[in-house]
């Protein structure tokens, strides 16, 4: 949050929210290095179209995490449709993504999809086995930036964290985020290099 400002409150979010965290989502992340190299076709791609699928892609993930993702939002009523957070608890069961996996394979075709989650399961399998929370996404639309409303989201669950003395672990797919991160007490733990992709930070965040 920055200096000098009030605390921003935040609210679980509910199915009602979901739409615009996926409009949320697809702004935050138009230009993101790993969903780029999951999403982009050939070496042109074209911008409206990775849109569409950014917004395909989010709202089937936020489906197949019904009921297990905690999603963060700012308590204000205009907020909570600029930035949002979404968290998944420590044992929880795993996600459906199977209708993601499907949209996918639509999009790009199987042989290629297949290609690019082979070429993803280093980042999958860095997964640390320590029970923790795990950031899965945070994002603000680009007009509501520096603001502090994805800290506030972010911060809603650390503090849960520090009381309850469990870890938070997050990768942050765009490099430029960690000092972000790095604000809430989370520090870079390692480096995974996606085959034909980008470089992803891995970070944890130890409880205070």
């Amino acid at each position: 949050m920055p200096a000098g400002r009030a605390p921003i409150a935040t609210r679980p979010g509910t199915d009602a929210d979901v739409p615009s965290v996926v409009a949320v989502m697809a702004d935050a992340f138009a230009d993101d290095p790993v969903l780029r190299f999951v999403l982009d076709d050939g070496p042109d791609p074209d911008p409206d179209r990775r849109r569409s699928l950014l917004a395909a892609f989010f709202a089937n993930r936020l489906l197949g995490g019904r009921g297990i993702d905690e999603i963060v939002v700012p308590a204000d009523p205009a907020d909570a449709r600029e930035a949002a957070a979404v968290w998944i608890p420590p044992h929880a069961p795993e996600l459906d993504l199977s209708m993601l996996r499907a949209v996918n394979n639509l999009a790009f075709g199987a042989e290629a999809m297949q290609a690019r989650t082979m070429a993803l399961m280093p980042l999958l399998s860095a997964h640390p086995a320590t029970p923790h929370w795990y950031l899965n996404l945070v994002g603000t639309r680009a007009s509501a930036r520096g603001r502090g409303l994805a800290s506030a989201a972010i911060s809603a669950v650390t503090d849960r964290c520090d009381a309850d003395g469990v870890g938070a672990y997050l990768e942050s797919s765009d490099p430029a985020n960690v000092p972000l991160y790095q604000r809430h007490g989370f520090v870079v733990t390692a480096e995974v290099a996606i085959d034909g992709g980008p470089t992803v930070p891995l970070m944890w965040r130890d409880p205070r």
